[in-house]
């Protein structure tokens, strides 16, 4: 059973500049803290039943909106007041001095791997060294649903022709 399933733990939040890491509000407290829980729910439930862009118009804020009023509120470094980048429950920040793999877990970040994980796995370990790097993330690739979408219809079509 997933980890995160029953229980709200607090979101994991990393500045790069100043190699800390520190645990902060999850969005859950947040929305209900601000007054969004009952909106936030309702854009929850509607995304899963396919229709969250009428619920969004109909509370009157979006699930973008709210996770941008989160971010800004509580991702400012403490230390130097810098934004800072929301990691996932799974992410264990390295030792304060060991700058290599701060510059590695930043070099994720910015392609886009967080530690969103379930608390069973996150589906990949970062590399140890910088210099592979380039080579994890080009093994590592990111798609957009528009090139997942393609690959599945290629796929389809190659096995409707055999």
């Amino acid at each position: 059973m997933c980890r995160y399933a029953n229980k709200t733990y607090k979101s994991h939040f990393a500045c790069f500049s100043c190699r800390k890491a520190f645990k902060k509000t999850p969005l859950e407290d947040y929305v209900r803290d601000k007054g969004l829980e009952s909106a936030y729910k309702k854009i929850l439930k509607a995304f899963y039943a396919g229709n969250q862009s009428a619920v969004e118009k109909e509370v009157g804020i979006s699930y973008a909106q709210i996770e941008k009023q989160y971010l800004e509120d509580v991702s400012p470094c403490p230390q130097c007041g810098e934004p800072m980048a929301a990691m996932g429950l799974d992410f264990k920040a390295p030792k304060n001095n060991d700058t290599e793999a701060w510059e590695i877990i930043a070099g994720l970040y910015e392609e886009g791997f967080a530690f969103q994980g379930c608390g069973c796995d996150v589906g990949y370990k970062p590399p140890k060294k910088l210099h592979e790097l380039p080579e994890w993330l080009s093994e590592h690739v990111r798609k957009s649903k528009g090139e997942k979408l393609l690959e599945s219809i290629n796929a389809k079509n190659l096995r409707t022709r055999l």
